[in-house]
């Protein structure tokens, strides 16, 4: 099944009612700016839609719709037991609950009128009720639902690789279409206002329209306030229930979730394990909102697995698509009863929308090119000698901060740390030639990051810290790899054989940065380096070709540019996966 499409069959009835209201919406806003043309041209068109929006099956559709959205997005409101979530979908929410407050009185005074009093609700008599009086209320109506819309728009397709390349056009249009009806009703309403100044005129568009009498203006009225107040009525039923939940909840036996590198809380049955993570402030990937649709709130259960029920549609079929082991599982899906021991298999803040599918991929292992740095401290055993734990910890603290800073920087990740060394990856989302650009400037980076370290730390450790660098690039295999607990992304491949032997070159031959001649052609550099050779490497056929250079710091500006196809979220994997 699609990505698009997994999830909860309520979640689907409500994506789908949500889709037909959105292309009602548009369609209306849409037949709004055509007032920017003429009013006549705004009724032809509106007549056109009528065909289908008041045929039979349309207003079947539309009001099936309409009920089914609201009647499920407060029936999901009142299953919450937090209301902790992320900014977007609590502005979506907001929006959502306050569309019908606007909406059902200008629903009454269109087609509930139209079907109760028989009044003509054409263009002209639209215009002459909203105009000027009602044109605030009904703009911030026709904003609030566009941006609502639009939002669960976003959220939903961001998932899909096709969205995301059409993104930059589509926002254009989100833009140009609200501000095109929004100027169309402002033109259309004065025109049809400044011709209303005639009786005469006036008197033929009420006959026109069948324009409500006195009596059934008061009907009407009273209508509008009992609809809204049935609404507001029946919110507050939805958060009178959810306060009972969550203090029937709260009055539940408890349950232990332990977080492998993070806390350990303490939360009430009921709940899912992403509710319950942010309900504690436990940061928590969940790019579709918790619908189980993406997978990157999965979590590995260390323990406890047992107690969980087995997964059912729609999390069986999420998990299937990654092909997950049976002790992965969905935090949104999942609900505890008794204590668990997980690990977070996505970092909290770095899934974001356009890695999704990448990090899917890679999850169950894939091959790909990348660039490999190894980055290693000199001297360390000799400067740790004599040396209080506290101080040796310090200084290692300090040189991967400021390494680990260069690394992110430049879009790279840290895939491991090895004692006074590390292992970086670049170009897992961006492609080779990048990656060795991006590995480059990184090298160049740590140079001058340790310029302001030294600075720091010299007078209190007596000398400066010293750095080697080995960068090679070529295919690499990446996934998660391990056993139990120990269970770790990580990349394997002659790429990082490489560089791991390039860097200890560097040590030999008193340089700094030491990379393989593959690196320098998919930079698209030909360099002028201090040390040029061959080297035979254990586990790789022929001798790799390799340049040396003194200080990163040197390399030309040619190899410093970002290109275009580098103009991705950068992620940091500080946070391991």
């Amino acid at each position: 099944m699609h990505v698009l499409w997994r999830g909860h069959y309520l979640q689907r009835a409500r994506l789908v009612s949500g889709l037909i209201l959105f292309a009602f919406a548009l369609t209306h806003f849409l037949n709004h700016a055509i007032g920017l043309v003429s009013v006549d041209l705004m009724q032809s068109a509106q007549e056109a839609r009528q065909l289908i929006t008041r045929s039979w099956i349309g207003t079947f559709v539309l009001a099936g719709a309409l009920i089914v959205h609201m009647a499920l997005a407060l029936a999901k409101l009142a299953a919450r037991t937090t209301l902790r979530m992320p900014p977007w979908e609590a502005t979506q929410l907001a929006l959502g609950l306050a569309i019908p407050i606007l909406l059902l009185p200008h629903i009454v005074n269109t087609r509930i009128a139209h079907a109760l009093y028989g009044v003509n609700d054409i263009y002209l008599y639209e215009l002459l009720k909203l105009w000027p009086d009602g044109a605030i209320v009904q703009s911030a109506l026709l904003v609030i639902v566009w941006v609502h819309g639009c939002m669960g728009l976003h959220f939903w397709l961001r998932l899909s690789a096709p969205y995301r390349r059409m993104r930059p056009a589509l926002l254009a249009v989100a833009i140009v279409i609200p501000v095109a009806s929004l100027g169309g009703f402002m033109v259309a309403g004065r025109a049809v206002n400044a011709i209303a100044q005639d009786p005469a005129v006036l008197e033929s568009i009420k006959q026109m329209s069948h324009w409500p009498t006195a009596a059934d203006a008061d009907k009407l009225y009273w209508l509008r306030v009992i609809v809204r107040a049935e609404y507001i009525g029946l919110l507050g039923i939805v958060l009178l229930s959810l306060l009972w939940t969550w203090i029937a909840r709260w009055a539940a036996p408890q349950v232990s979730v332990s977080f492998l590198g993070g806390p350990t809380i303490k939360a009430p049955q009921g709940a899912t394990l992403l509710e319950m993570s942010r309900n504690a402030r436990v940061p928590h990937a969940a790019v579709c909102g918790g619908r189980g649709r993406c997978s990157t709130c999965r979590v590995r259960v260390e323990n406890g697995a047992s107690s969980l029920e087995p997964p059912v549609f729609p999390e069986s079929v999420t998990l299937g698509a990654i092909n997950a082991p049976q002790n992965v599982r969905l935090a949104c899906q999942i609900r505890p009863t008794s204590n668990l021991v997980v690990t977070r298999l996505l970092p909290p803040g770095s899934a974001s929308p356009l890695m999704v599918d990448l990090d899917e991929a890679d999850a169950s292992g894939v091959e790909k090119s990348l660039a490999v740095m190894f980055v290693d401290m000199r001297g360390f055993t000799r400067l740790a000698h004599d040396r209080l734990p506290f101080d040796t910890v310090f200084i290692l603290n300090q040189f991967f901060g400021a390494v680990g800073a260069a690394i992110v920087d430049n879009g790279g990740r840290i895939d491991k740390f090895m004692g006074d060394g590390l292992l970086a990856v670049f170009g897992q989302h961006t492609g080779v030639k990048s990656a060795c650009r991006q590995a480059l400037r990184t090298a160049r980076a740590i140079d001058l990051a340790l310029d302001e370290v030294n600075a720091k730390i010299e007078s209190e450790i007596g000398t400066t810290l010293q750095v080697g660098i080995g960068l090679d690039a070529g295919p690499l295999l990446l996934g998660r790899i391990g056993f139990g607990e120990a269970v770790d992304y990580t990349v394997i491949g002659a790429p990082v054989n490489v560089a791991s032997r390039l860097e200890g070159l560097a040590k030999e031959k008193s340089l700094q940065v030491m990379l393989s001649a593959g690196v320098a052609q998919q930079a698209d550099w030909t360099p002028a380096a201090d040390f040029a050779g061959e080297i035979a490497v254990r586990g790789v056929t022929d001798p790799v070709h390799v340049f040396g250079f003194k200080r990163g710091r040197d390399f030309p500006a040619s190899i410093l540019a970002v290109g275009p196809e580098e103009q991705l979220p950068v992620r940091s994997r500080f946070a391991r996966t």
